[in-house]
């Protein structure tokens, strides 16, 4: 079967990415570039979050298809090129769209699988997910992350095990050890990533950018530098007419008497 790529708006202001190429989704180049493709669509749609997800059962990607690099670097070897450019492209295009990207796993996400969600903002997991970096036992490391994304976001003491012993994880644990933010029941993974994508959604997309810019720019820089940076951002959208506006009809609830959950448009914890 050929690899499809769908694109669906679930939801005011989302974005929904469905993939497959059975029966195992390994991550291709042509898997890749339709991805790219419908991100960019989103972006042009106006989304401000989007859900990457998978329509072939048991499996986000299993890894990165190992028959298409071995052909990429014989064609290196062939042709006598230089060091290319790393193959995943899609990642970086990934973490760096100004909207909140979310990983939906729904079986399998190893390799270049497990990387592509680390690639997200956030991530959702179906109990019966996994995820693994196995690359140590294929004669190769991970490529698009594994080494690094998911250092920042478990430690290295963790990822270091996770790339040199090789077994995967079960989505609980990945949950317990903040690789990834959410699991739920495997029958209500899609809708439970769309409905997240929805509420974030809700929000203004320049307060969005700007706290994901915020954070991923100050992530690598000393405490002081990240602050002075965040100052930053915080004053280029505060003195935004469309933020005062909103602050504006904010107080105004709050003088109205509203609880902070009315007045922001949060909802409630009892549901209400």
């Amino acid at each position: 079967m050929s690899v499809t790529v769908t694109v669906s708006f679930p939801a005011d202001g989302v974005g929904l990415i469905a993939f497959a190429d059975p029966p195992r989704n390994f991550g291709s180049g042509e898997l890749a570039d339709k991805i790219m493709a419908a991100v960019g669509q989103l972006e042009e749609a106006g989304c401000r979050a989007f859900v990457l997800a998978s329509d072939t059962p048991g499996y986000f990607i299993a890894h990165w298809s190992l028959q298409f690099i071995i052909d990429r670097w014989a064609n290196i070897a062939a042709n006598g090129q230089a060091m290319p450019r790393p193959i995943p492209r899609i990642f970086e295009e990934i973490s760096d769209t100004p909207m909140i990207s979310i990983a939906a796993n729904n079986g399998q996400a190893w390799g270049g699988g497990a990387e592509l969600s680390w690639a997200c903002d956030l991530r959702i997991a179906a109990e019966s997910a996994t995820y693994g970096q196995p690359e140590v036992g294929l004669g190769i490391i991970p490529g698009a992350g594994g080494t690094t994304r998911l250092a920042r976001l478990i430690g290295p003491t963790k990822c270091l095990e996770m790339i040199l012993d090789g077994r995967p994880i079960s989505a609980t644990e990945a949950l317990e050890l903040g690789a990834i933010n959410k699991v739920v029941a495997d029958d209500q993974l899609r809708q439970a990533a769309i409905d997240w994508a929805a509420h974030i959604a809700r929000w203004p997309a320049w307060s969005l950018e700007a706290c994901k810019r915020s954070f991923y720019d100050g992530r690598d820089l000393p405490l002081d530098v990240a602050g002075r940076n965040e100052s930053h951002i915080f004053a280029t959208v505060a003195r935004r007419d469309d933020a005062i506006a909103l602050m504006t009809e904010v107080q105004a609830r709050y003088d109205a008497g509203q609880d902070s959950y009315s007045a922001i448009g949060l909802p409630h914890p009892d549901g209400t």
